[in-house]
């Protein structure tokens, strides 16, 4: 009778088959049990327990021997590795003979030195065919998948991170290796591997899935209707054929939507989602998969890290009353601020240059600076911001900003600019945020520099709210009680 048939329409043995995982667990509880008793008995206050020893033990064995009998009956169900299923069903075999062998020795006291090792080895067995049984399960990689990084390593397992998709917008992703592959390994590769061959299918590869299985190809190319890849995954829950069977973990509405779209594309390999046609639907779908942002991502901070600045550069600074402090956890790269240096000037910047490497963000609000620093400023290349409110200068020489290359923020709100202070900066690129309140910066110049930088926001200041009737409290004297 067809295997098929037989699961849809029942019979004794598949029945019994499937009652393994119910009783595989009994010889593994009760050996355990028998061992903890063991070495218990070993002391004289507990010698009693030696007593129950070969009725533990014979139970063990019987219960080990319709493990056997039970997981026999299911590996005809077919679908396994059968090399796999070869070394589980011999270990358990092993199991249940040296449970007998342990039954006679401990009931005719025979060899009590041998106890102890026999109780060691059976356990080992049980181990061992427990492992083969899960593999045969879940796949061989079971217990790997769970494993934290450092024991995956330690395991020479290859890590989550290593085989990571390699994408930062959902439209680059690559349809069948970075959004179908992963819901296949999650859904369907436990039952559609090398070790578990459920109807000969495998699953593990764009090939593998066009060769089909035992009933023929599961994939008609344009035609997720007619593939059996798609149509078993919508079939009722008590439908025999249903994949994933009840009881597994489904698949969600959006996992099904991305399997239908990519057969009715021709189910490819190697093609991006910018380079398939796409309906509302998948559209809808796709845009909840964008990659978010690194919440923790500064776009003032540049990519990579520094060396350390030296130690007794920072003290010099500090000996001035420069604040210096790193910009993150972790990072080399340093601010520095002057708040409370309202000494520093032109004379000092030196001190800076020292730690050019390492500085991207300078404040050097309120103290003495004049435009003559400007071109020791313009030599710390890795500046991203940079305040130089109600200072002394003027802007006669910022073009020699021009080679911070990576400046995006510039401060100048109080420092009395010259008309052409701003023409300069047009050089300045990346510069994202430029602020000129109570600067006496002229109207046509930043209209101009506006023109140049489209998307440069600056920030002129003299904001006027509007007054609303809440702004206004009026008290009013309670009347007399």
């Amino acid at each position: 009778m067809n295997l098929l048939l037989a699961a849809t329409s029942g019979n004794w043995s598949l029945f019994l088959g499937r009652i393994h995982p119910l009783i595989v667990h009994l010889p593994i509880g009760i050996l355990i049990i028998a061992f903890v008793l063991a070495l218990a008995a070993r002391s004289s206050r507990h010698t009693a327990l030696k007593a129950a020893l070969p009725l533990l033990l014979l139970a063990a064995f019987l219960s080990a021997v319709c493990s056997c009998v039970a997981g026999y009956l299911l590996s005809l169900d077919g679908g396994y590795d059968e090399t796999l299923l070869d070394t589980h069903f011999y270990l358990g075999i092993a199991v249940a003979v040296i449970s007998l062998v342990l039954y006679l020795l401990v009931k005719t006291s025979r060899l009590p030195r041998l106890h102890l090792p026999l109780f060691g080895v059976t356990l080992l067995l049980v181990s061992a065919a427990g492992h083969y049984g899960g593999s045969l399960t879940h796949g061989d990689d079971y217990l790997t998948q769970a494993m934290p990084p450092a024991l995956q390593r330690l395991a020479g397992h290859k890590t989550a991170v290593a085989t990571a998709a390699a994408y930062t917008t959902i439209s680059d992703a690559r349809v069948y290796e970075d959004l179908i592959t992963p819901v296949l390994t999650t859904r369907c590769y436990g039952c559609h591997n090398a070790q578990k061959l459920k109807g000969g299918l495998r699953l593990e590869t764009i090939a593998l899935i066009r060769q089909g299985g035992e009933h023929g190809p599961v994939l008609k190319d344009s035609m997720p209707e007619e593939s059996e890849l798609y149509k078993r995954l919508i079939l009722s829950e008590n439908d025999e054929h249903r994949m994933p069977p009840k009881g597994k973990p489904q698949l969600s509405p959006q996992e099904l939507e991305l399997l239908y779209w990519w057969i009715a594309q021709g189910a490819p390999s190697g093609k991006t989602v910018k380079e398939l046609g796409k309906t509302p639907r998948i559209q809808a779908v796709l845009a909840a998969m964008e990659p978010a942002a690194p919440m923790d991502h500064n776009e003032f901070v540049p990519e990579g890290n520094a060396s350390a600045a030296s130690g007794k550069s920072i003290q010099a600074l500090e000996a001035k009353g420069v604040k210096v402090m790193p910009v993150a956890t972790g990072s080399n790269y340093v601010s520095v601020s002057c708040i409370n240096a309202a000494a520093f000037s032109d004379a000092d910047m030196p001190l800076l240059h020292a730690i050019k490497d390492q500085l991207i963000w300078l404040d050097l609000s309120q103290t003495k600076i004049t435009d003559a620093a400007l071109p020791a400023i313009g030599q710390l290349q890795r500046l991203t911001r940079l305040e130089l409110k109600q200072t002394a200068i003027t802007g006669s020489n910022t073009a020699a900003l021009n080679t911070c290359k990576e400046l995006r923020y510039l401060n100048l709100a109080g420092s009395r600019l010259q008309a052409t202070a701003l023409a300069a900066l047009q050089q300045n690129k990346k510069l994202q945020q430029l602020y000129l309140y109570q600067s006496g910066t002229d109207a046509t110049a930043i209209r101009q520099l506006q023109q140049q930088l489209p998307k440069l926001k600056i920030d002129t200041g003299g904001y006027h709210l509007e007054k609303l009737a809440s702004d206004t409290l009026i008290y009013k004297k309670a009347p007399a009680m």
